[in-house]
């Protein structure tokens, strides 16, 4: 994979893939690729695998993948993607649970790029004029949104700030793939079962690690619901000043009226499925 260039992520091959390599009349070496990822290895703890990497190598899409992506079971329990990331990983010690969104984003695209091409192709509706366009992605150019230079990150994986208003300094980290799914699931199971919700409460106790020096979870737990409004701000701002990802909104003209909107890239089991 081509490195990174004036910030735009490089998500496919750019020359030939790599000739197979045969030791009888069919055996075959799946080619493999580097793919950057967005918190360059920085929030991951010591001890993980990705800590302070600012790659990782992935094989090739193949036939196996394919039965993944196929497969009803593993789509009806809503684990085919990470079925897919998991196995295209060459470090097999790298558990897809702890990816960070990014981070996961990237290997999905780059795990497409591989095996379909670099172009991904979707249908859009103009919402002004209702004509039916197809718009081409291109998937080597996917701006990164990294991590800023003037973070300063802890082994633990975790940043400091300093809260206007208390004066308090708040532990932060950026939650993994899993725990921020698992953040947006009780959201929606409280909104199925009309109770109360708590999305910034909910949201601030899954990214405050300690206050003060304090990690007791019933102590922080009990200043999370207390809170002043400033301070509950200042910790939403700096997570998405910090958190990194893939830009992955497109600007889509429609060619019959030039009306633009801007949409953000779908990456559901359809994405892996050529048009």
């Amino acid at each position: 994979m081509a490195k990174r260039n004036n910030g735009a992520r490089t998500a496919a091959p750019q020359a030939a893939p790599p000739a197979p390599q045969f030791s009888g009349a069919l055996s075959f070496t799946n080619p493999t690729e580097f793919v950057e990822l967005p918190t360059q290895g920085k929030f991951y703890p010591e001890g993980h695998p990705l800590h302070l990497k600012a790659e990782v190598e992935i094989r090739y899409m193949s036939a196996k993948e394919e039965d993944i992506l196929t497969s009803q079971a593993l789509i009806s329990r809503g684990i085919v993607i990470d079925r897919l990331i998991q196995s295209v990983l060459v470090d097999s010690s790298i558990d897809v649970n702890t990816l960070y969104p990014g981070d996961k984003s990237a290997i999905m695209i780059a795990a497409r790029a591989t095996g379909y091409g670099s172009e991904y192709v979707s249908n859009v509706k103009c919402p002004s004029c209702g004509t039916n366009h197809d718009h081409v992605v291109d998937l080597v150019n996917i701006p990164i949104k990294e991590v800023p230079d003037d973070l300063t990150i802890s082994p633990a994986g975790t940043f400091s700030i300093v809260l206007p208003r208390s004066g308090f300094t708040a532990e932060i980290r950026i939650l993994s793939a899993k725990q921020q799914s698992y953040l947006e699931n009780m959201r929606d199971t409280n909104r199925k079962n009309n109770l109360p919700e708590r999305n910034r409460t909910d949201f601030l106790k899954m990214v405050i690690v300690s206050v003060n020096s304090i990690s007791a979870r019933q102590e922080v737990e009990n200043f999370i619901d207390n809170m002043p409004a400033m301070d509950s701000r200042e910790v939403k701002k700096a997570y998405d000043r910090a958190a990194p990802s893939l830009q992955m909104e497109q600007r889509i003209e429609c060619p019959s009226c030039q009306h633009v909107v801007v949409r953000a890239v779908p990456l559901g089991i359809d994405f892996f499925w050529p048009s």
